[in-house]
């Protein structure tokens, strides 16, 4: 009876994927396709039916059930930044449709990685003297990323720098002050290959091809740790030779390399801090015993910390779960943890008073209360008591937020804060913000996700790189070395969001996803230790969630760095 019973269950879960799929995609049903997808559904679901556990069961429902009700949510912000259309006619399809697709897709995924053999470890290549030794290795998997980015850097010489990337310059070379607003260890890193450069040919274009260059290596060494980490754990070399392909020519990485963000180099160290907090949580002894081991551990987090101002809630709310899962050594983690903190305080404190840097703006850090107050506004001003209306105001240095309001963007709104009024008021403007929170509470729902669903939903679409320089006057202009035609047909890849599969590859709400399912598989095995890995991309995805733009793709990218190592992870020999 079982046997039945799983294939009527197959049989309705096929009925509903084809209609979901004829509904959402597709424009007619009268197609020889639906038959034939039909089978194929049903052989899919069918074995894995057969095959799951209770316990997997229950993990890839949750994610599956989660992922249904982002998408339902998504789709109608999507279409006019309201929930209005969540609850229509086609719900329990969409929703339904959504969670046995991803559910499929999860199962397949598990029972590969419970399953895999993956015998092919290509012995003449394990075995060859340049790969025996891990520095060799090293500079091998250096070179060769190095060498898969260099025509980017010919094409697009001396880089490519945005406004934000003129700022930095001009502050690396005197021309305005210090501002925390760009971390100041990246600023001086700029300063010194610009001045560098400056000096020595009297071309600042030289100064920034000196800097390019260095982030190149710096990036291809960062990722060659993580392939070099994953050997040392045996990780198959077929999975290896896959990660280091997608370093090498996953064009968001060429691109990236040769572009002056504060981004970069950020995204690079995270999965080098994420291989040091695995190498603690595994090998606890061993790093707590060995000063130099534990010293490196220290210095990445603090670098992390300074390469971007998120990287200090990204450090500090690690912490506390890494010394949880290691509580057997309490004392030592609290000793670690507080080198660390005090550390960065010291050293923060020496270089803002040495270098005489401005604190940022406040108003960075409040993108979402800010952008809850200028929606409310705009669409209930007619309703609002004139006393609301003037404490909003306040606020802000013109009468007309709700004119400024953008609900994917909220620079225009954050321009307009009063910093002075606001560092007087901050009790007011908690007060101000929860009033409006219990009067208005869909439309502050309405416009948190409106401002970051890029960062959660697959679908969303958003530019990805930049290919320009900024115009400036301080000399910096752009000359194409080489033609470059194969490099502009890669980059027109990045943008075009409409080619099947591919497109998913740029996607930050798959990225996530992913990430979101790694950590399930880790929980099924229960593999519980690595979880405080985890946790540190959450927490630098929660920053992001809460970021200006909802769907800044270098904002994400350090997610797409550590996914390598994330999945790589899953492969290593217990």
């Amino acid at each position: 009876m079982k046997r039945y019973t799983k294939k009527i269950i197959s049989v309705i879960l096929s009925a509903i994927l084809i209609f979901f799929i004829w509904h959402r995609f597709l424009v007619t049903g009268n197609s020889v396709i639906f038959p034939i997808m039909f089978i194929i559904f049903y052989q899919f679901i069918n074995r894995m039916i057969k095959k799951i556990d209770k316990r997997k069961c229950i993990i890839t429902s949750i994610i599956a059930i989660m992922f249904a009700i982002i998408e339902v949510i998504c789709m109608s912000i999507n279409e006019d930044f309201t929930l209005n259309h969540v609850l229509d006619k086609w719900f329990l399809l969409n929703f339904s449709g959504y969670a046995i697709l991803m559910w499929l897709f999860i199962s397949i995924v598990y029972n590969f990685l419970e399953n895999h053999t993956l015998k092919l470890n290509i012995k003449k290549i394990e075995q060859c003297k340049l790969f025996s030794n891990l520095k060799k290795t090293c500079f091998i998997y250096i070179s060769l990323i190095f060498l898969a980015w260099l025509p980017y850097f010919l094409r697009y010489f001396p880089g490519l720098l945005t406004l934000d990337s003129c700022d930095q310059v001009a502050q690396a070379i005197g021309r305005i002050g210090f501002s925390n607003h760009h971390p100041i260890l990246h600023t001086g890193i700029i300063s010194v290959f610009v001045n560098i450069g400056k000096t020595i040919t009297g071309n600042i274009n030289i100064g920034v091809a000196l800097y390019t260059l260095f982030q190149m290596f710096t990036m291809a060494t960062m990722f060659s740790c993580v392939l070099i980490y994953l050997k040392k754990n045996q990780v198959p070399i077929i999975i290896r030779i896959a990660l280091l392909l997608y370093y090498m020519f996953y064009p968001v990485n060429a691109l990236f390399s040769v572009t002056m963000w504060k981004d970069i180099l950020f995204a690079g160290i995270i999965p080098v801090y994420i291989i040091q907090t695995l190498k603690l949580l595994y090998n606890t002894d061993e790093m707590l015993q060995d000063k130099k081991k534990i010293s490196i551990y220290i210095i990445i987090s603090i670098l992390v910390m300074f390469l971007r101002n998120n990287g200090v809630y990204v450090v500090i709310l690690a912490l506390p779960f890494v010394i949880v899962t290691l509580r057997k050594y309490l004392k030592k983690m609290i000793a670690v943890s507080g080198i660390i903190i005090v550390m960065y305080m010291v050293i923060r404190a020496s270089l803002f008073g040495f270098f005489n840097v401005k604190e940022g703006s406040v108003g960075e850090m409040l993108s979402i209360p800010l952008q809850q107050m200028a929606r409310v506004k705009k669409y209930h001003k007619a309703e609002m008591e004139e006393e609301t209306i003037n404490s909003i105001n306040k606020f802000f240095k013109c009468d007309n937020i709700e004119e400024k309001y953008n609900p994917v963007l909220s620079d225009p709104v954050k321009a307009e804060l009063n910093n002075e009024y606001f560092d007087k008021n901050k009790g007011e403007f908690i007060h101000l913000w929860l009033k409006l929170l219990t009067t208005y509470l869909k439309d502050y729902v309405e416009s948190f996700i409106s401002n970051s669903y890029g960062y959660y939903y697959p679908e969303a679409k958003h530019w990805v790189a930049n290919r320009t320089m900024e115009k400036n006057d301080m000399g910096i202009y752009q000359k194409q070395l080489i033609k470059g035609d194969v490099v502009t047909k890669v980059d027109s890849l990045i943008e075009n969001r409409d080619i099947p599969i591919l497109s998913m590859g740029f996607s930050i709400g798959f990225a996530f996803w992913l990430v979101v399912i790694m950590l399930g598989y880790k929980i099924l095995i229960k593999d519980y230790k690595c979880i405080p890995a985890y946790i540190i991309i959450f927490i630098l995805w929660l920053t992001i969630v809460a970021s200006p733009v909802f769907c800044e793709y270098r904002y994400a990218y350090p997610i797409f760095t550590s996914l390598p190592l994330l999945i790589g992870f899953n492969f290593v020999k217990k």
